[in-house]
């Protein structure tokens, strides 16, 4: 009978008898009696079936029964004057629990089989599948479970790093293995092993090279000891730049070091016929999302309790993008990269966008909007484009906000406007003449009593 028959008859078997026990419908003389003892919830004698492992009686004798748990504690209770007990420990009825899962061993269970012992890494089995260490059960074995006796631990660039049971005989490799492994960046040439003395609770230290020395891998660990594997920060170390907008090639570019702003303009194939050169942007992204305290805090306070700095600080940053690198782009591509170049960084963006020949005029003008840009024109001509002024306008609040950096200008006929810049008219604040009336004479009262006072002082 070909191996696949055979294989496929032990599935069919397997699952019959799954099934069989599942109903109830398996004779005595099918189970095997198992015992198990210890640091486990349901300690006793077992009914198994001679395909049961370990695993399988573990699972079953470490399952919590509810005649175990803590019962809960209605409200009417919450103040029963019984459960104020002066010491912590005492004052929860579940604090006496045992903590199975933390202090069950899993990495010496003791199986006795025809009067000989062996034990047994079930924890090898959890975490690395040796079915070696998690063996079928026989009629009459006998479990033990104790109490985790010492510890180890491994931390770091490993798959699940903290504290594991100590088994005696244990390697570096056998611990990192348990620990699932070391991570990808791990450094394994600064390996950090302290070690424990126990007469005086004390630790040495070494630096293991695991890469130069790959015998040290071998290095049999004792009680207390341990591993610490590092993290190289240099582990796929790059430099990611994103570039949007006007480029010929636009996307992620992964670039070597020294890597100017030019270099990469040259990389993405350069700009279409409609970028937008003056309006160029580059930034930092990682900069850029760090959050400001600072920022945050301005925010919400309330207006009239900041200081002129302060608040000239809170619209800057209302208008600026943090993290923008100050580049001259118009200066760079006339001089083909030789002047207002920077070496780029991790998370650099750049961004140029379409030429929008437009400038806009907002604010209190009959047709505010976009007006077509005219080499030359001063700002008055704009204002004219858009219907002129409201009556309601203010006659010296007049600013321009620049488009390649956010900022406020007032607004003069030598001032040379530029496509995208904003050209804004204010409307005129009402003022109230009885409060302005009140304002004035509170003001001249004031400056009449200071006076007074200072004369006095000279006589």
């Amino acid at each position: 009978m070909k191996t696949k028959h055979i294989a496929l008859l032990l599935l069919i078997l397997l699952s019959s008898l799954a099934w069989a026990q599942q109903m109830n419908v398996l004779p005595e003389s099918a189970f095997i009696t198992v015992g198990i003892s210890g640091y486990v919830e349901n300690p006793g004698t077992y009914k198994m079936l001679p395909v049961d492992r370990l695993s399988d009686l573990m699972t079953l004798a470490t399952a919590t029964p509810e005649s175990m748990l803590p019962e809960p504690v209605s409200q009417e209770n919450d103040m029963d004057p019984k459960r104020l007990n002066p010491i912590p420990i005492l004052r929860e009825e579940g604090a006496m629990f045992p903590n199975y899962k933390q202090f069950r061993s899993l990495r010496n269970i003791r199986i006795v089989r025809g009067g000989e012992a062996q034990v047994y890494d079930l924890l090898a089995f959890y975490r690395m599948g040796d079915q070696s260490q998690n063996p079928y059960l026989r009629d009459s074995d006998q479990v033990h479970v104790p109490v985790i006796g010492s510890y180890i631990s491994v931390n770091g660039s490993v798959g699940f790093p903290g504290d594991m049971e100590y088994r005696e005989g244990d390697t570096l490799r056998k611990a990192v293995d348990l620990a699932l492994g070391a991570l990808p960046g791990a450094d394994l040439s600064a390996v950090r092993l302290s070690i424990y003395n126990s007469a005086d609770r004390s630790y040495q230290f070494r630096m293991l090279n695991l890469r130069a020395e790959p015998g040290m891998w071998d290095y049999v660990l004792m009680p207390g000891d341990r591993v610490m594997l590092p993290y190289d920060a240099q582990f796929r170390n790059k430099i990611a730049v994103t570039v949007s907008g006007e480029f010929l090639r636009s996307g992620e570019y992964i670039v070597a070091e020294n890597t100017s702003l030019w270099d990469l303009i040259e990389l993405a194939g350069g700009l279409s016929k409609e970028a937008d050169v003056s309006n160029a942007v580059i930034l930092n992204k990682d900069y850029n999302l760090e959050p400001d305290p600072e920022f945050e805090r301005l925010k919400m306070r309330n207006m009239l309790e900041l200081t002129p700095l302060e608040y000239s600080y809170l619209k800057i940053k209302l208008r600026q993008a943090k993290g923008r690198y100050s580049v001259n782009f118009r200066k760079l591509f006339e001089t083909e990269g030789k002047e207002g170049n920077m070496l780029l960084r991790n998370g650099d963006f750049v961004h140029i966008p379409q030429k929008l020949d437009m400038v806009w005029v907002s604010g209190q003008v009959r047709r505010p909007g976009l007006i077509p840009f005219k080499e030359g024109a001063n700002w008055k001509y704009y204002v004219e484009q858009a219907g002129g002024y409201l009556s309601n306008r203010n006659r010296f609040g007049t600013r321009i906000l620049r488009a390649n950096s956010g900022n406020w200008v007032k607004a003069s006929t030598k001032l040379e406007i530029r496509p995208g810049d904003v050209v804004m008219i204010p409307d005129n604040v009402d003022r109230h003449f009885w409060t302005d009336l009140k304002d004035f004479i509170g003001v001249t009262a004031s400056a009449i009593t200071i006076l007074i006072g200072v004369q006095n002082l000279t006589k």
